[in-house]
This record gives C-alpha cells, sequence and structure tokens, in this order.
C-alpha cells in the first residue's frame, strides 16, 4: 500500500514538473504579425563590424541612419533610409552615424587600419561637415574607439570601445559635443543584467537576468534601478526595449519579436524571421530600438553564414499592433 501510494505521488510530481515545463517554454502569445520593412540586401555587409547604436532615428520617426562595413571592399559606408519612399541611399564614408536634427547627423571618422581620426557633424541637405569633440583627442583611449551612441536629452555622446556583440555593451565614458568627460559608464553586468531598458518615467525598469552565463535569459520588470523584478517570460532573449511613450515593450526571443502590453502583461509576436523550431537556421534577433513616436521599431537580424556573418534591418510598424481581448 505504501509502494502504491509513493508512486502515485511521484507520478503526480512529474506530472507537475512536466505542466510546468510546458508552460514556461510554450509560445510567448498569440501572433499577429505588423507590417515590416527589409533596409538591407542579403549578405552584403559584415556584422561582426555593426555598433551600438545599430540605428539612429530621426528626431520626425521618418528615417533611420546605419553605418556599416561592405563584406567586399571592407568600406566603412554610412546610408539613410526613408520611410516615405522606402529607399537605401548612401550617404558618406563613416561609422556610426547619430542623428541630432532633423537634417543634421555627427559620426566617426576612421583610418583603413580602424583607427579613429574624429568626429564630425554632417549637413545632409548640404553636405557640409566641421569636426566637433575635438577634446577627445586628447583621450589615449580615443584611437581605439569604434563608435558612440547619441543623448539628445543631455546632448552627449558615450563611446565604444568594442564592435558587435551578442548583447548590448554600454561605456565605458560619456563626453559632452566639445570633448570634456561628463561621468564613467558602467554596465550591469556584475548584476547578471545583460540588457535593460528604462520606462519613460525611470520608475521601472525592463531587464534581462542571465545568471552565471546560463540559459535561459528571464526578461524582468523590476521597480527603479532594482536588480531583480517580476517575472515574465524566460528563453533565448537577447533585446529589451521600452517604447518612449511607454505604452509596450518590446523584446527579441530567438527569431520572434513580442510586444508586451506593461498595463496588464498581455502579449503578442509581432514579427517572425524564420522558422523558430528550425534548428540549422542559427540567425536569431539581436537589437531593438523604437523610433521617438512609438510607431515604429527598428530590428536587427544576425546571420551567421560561412561566406561571412551579416546583418538584416528591419523597420515594424507597431501602430499596427493588435492586442487580443
Amino acid at each position: 500500500m505504501r509502494m502504491r501510494t509513493a508512486l502515485i505521488l511521484l507520478l503526480i510530481v512529474a506530472f507537475a514538473v512536466t505542466a510546468v515545463v510546458y508552460v514556461s517554454s510554450g509560445p510567448p502569445g498569440p501572433v499577429h504579425l505588423v507590417p515590416s520593412w527589409s533596409l538591407l540586401p542579403k549578405a552584403s555587409f559584415r556584422a561582426m563590424a555593426v555598433t551600438d547604436p545599430f540605428v539612429s532615428w530621426s528626431p520626425d520617426s521618418r528615417s533611420v541612419l546605419l553605418g556599416l562595413q561592405d563584406l567586399s571592399s571592407f568600406s566603412y559606408k554610412i546610408f539613410k533610409w526613408d520611410l516615405d519612399t522606402k529607399k537605401l541611399a548612401y550617404i558618406t564614408s563613416g561609422v556610426s552615424p547619430n542623428f541630432v536634427t532633423i537634417n543634421e547627423f555627427i559620426y566617426l571618422k576612421r583610418d583603413t587600419s580602424k583607427r579613429a581620426l574624429g568626429i564630425f557633424r554632417r549637413d545632409l541637405r548640404t553636405g557640409s561637415e566641421q569636426e566637433i569633440a575635438s577634446g577627445l583627442k586628447k583621450n589615449e583611449l580615443f584611437p581605439d574607439v569604434t563608435g558612440f551612441a547619441y543623448d539628445p536629452t543631455s546632448k552627449t555622446i558615450t563611446i565604444c570601445m568594442t564592435e558587435y556583440t551578442r548583447f548590448r555593451t554600454p561605456g565605458p565614458e560619456r563626453y559632452d559635443l566639445r570633448g570634456n568627460l561628463v561621468e564613467s559608464v558602467s554596465s550591469r553586468q556584475g548584476e547578471d543584467i545583460i540588457d535593460y531598458s528604462y520606462a519613460p518615467d525611470k520608475t521601472k525598469c525592463a531587464i534581462l537576468v542571465r545568471e552565471r552565463y546560463t540559459r535561459p535569459v528571464r526578461l524582468q520588470i523590476a521597480k527603479g534601478s532594482d536588480s531583480r523584478g517580476r517575472e515574465i517570460a524566460q528563453g533565448h532573449i537577447n533585446a529589451v526595449a521600452w517604447s518612449p511613450n511607454g505604452d509596450t515593450i518590446a523584446y527579441a526571443q530567438d527569431k520572434i519579436v513580442v510586444a508586451l502590453r506593461p498595463s496588464d502583461f498581455k502579449r503578442v509576436v509581432v514579427a517572425r524571421f524564420g522558422d523558430p523550431d528550425d534548428q540549422k537556421d542559427k540567425r536569431y534577433v539581436s537589437r531593438l530600438i523604437w523610433s521617438p513616436n512609438s510607431r515604429y521599431l527598428a530590428v536587427f537580424v544576425y546571420v551567421p553564414d560561412d561566406h561571412g556573418d551579416y546583418p538584416l534591418c528591419y523597420v515594424l510598424d507597431m501602430s499596427k499592433c493588435k492586442w487580443e481581448s
């Protein structure tokens, strides 16, 4: 009798564990794919040369700038893609373009050996440009700078010392537009947080937690700058981005993009780049960047290839996102 009872208990526990595993690894929500546009031709640029941010949105959310390295010539090129025309146009040679106004952007010039030469401000209408942040050249690390991110609120730039990494790597220092050091920038990897995105009011933060470099990555919503919070999802999650209007959190899970409504935690799959069940297809969504008006989402897809890994870039029309009642 005791043996029979023990067996029944074991079966109940096994069923419960199986149920938990099934629920946690199940689909992240209903599928309602939104309209999308592809920005780059296949297998044309080098994925490992991409720096953060992988695109820069214009203040009016009508165009993006991209800095790419050509796979054939290995030259660095800056392109502009317009939402109205859906066309990609070459602008100039350089890397890390960042919009500062609707008609102007700043970017980094590098020589053929990849050493940084200077940061320049360029007018899209006239093509004229001038060097800025010259004080940065006094920093002994400047020749090894690979790019930077511009913050329009503080009018500062955060330099980057690496090219592509699996997860977004901020820092290590922030400077004003004259090249004066403002502050050091630290990552949150010491908290096992590999990516994060604050709500517009900074009261909450969407964080990706990966403890001891193990899978799965856990998406959590934390209060303020807390290092842990309410768990929302887990799996092969690579990026998270909270929309500027605060209404939607987007996260990248393997080959799909999921929209999460933080008001009620409802989720919907809005984009899919390949079959999630195809183990031979190693591509994955790696970065997400919202447009300032929260209507569009730029998506970076990393594609491993025997002839050279290459990036794909898409813009999703998130205004067409459908939530199930």
